[in-house]
């Protein structure tokens, strides 16, 4: 049996690897990855006590990367993670509801390495009913 925030991390590996033709990755990798890519950031749950029993929040960074020509590329990639994330209403029997005002991208260039990467992160917020 998964937790919530393991469902969604596989929901959200599914949507992943049929974007990237399975470069995705729990980490950022070794060099020499062929890119885009993606990898996963920090995942946290959060827990609401009810009459009923706990709701659970979970929030996700994803890491979509590229090369330095590429930075449509990424922010295209992080537009369609995004909007096929919110579609997301059933996770491996959890009932879940995306929480847009909540979610969002950020676009960096990476610097630390030579030559520079872009670097695209998407924050996925959902709510476990």
């Amino acid at each position: 049996m998964r937790t919530a925030e393991q469902a969604i991390h596989d929901s959200l590996w599914e949507l992943l690897s049929a974007r990237l033709s399975e470069r995705v990755y729990e980490s950022r990798p070794e060099t020499g990855a062929e890119y885009p890519l993606a990898d996963f950031g920090d995942f946290e749950t959060e827990y609401i006590g009810t009459k009923d029993g706990n709701l659970s929040k979970v929030s996700v960074s994803l890491n979509i990367w590229d090369t330095e020509e590429n930075r449509k590329k990424v922010s295209d990639l992080c537009g369609e993670v995004l909007n096929e994330a919110m579609a997301i209403s059933d996770s491996y029997g959890f009932r879940v509801s995306p929480v847009i005002n909540h979610s969002g991208i950020k676009i960096t260039q990476d610097r630390t390495g030579t030559p520079p990467l872009w670097r695209g992160t998407v924050k996925l917020v959902f709510d476990i009913l």
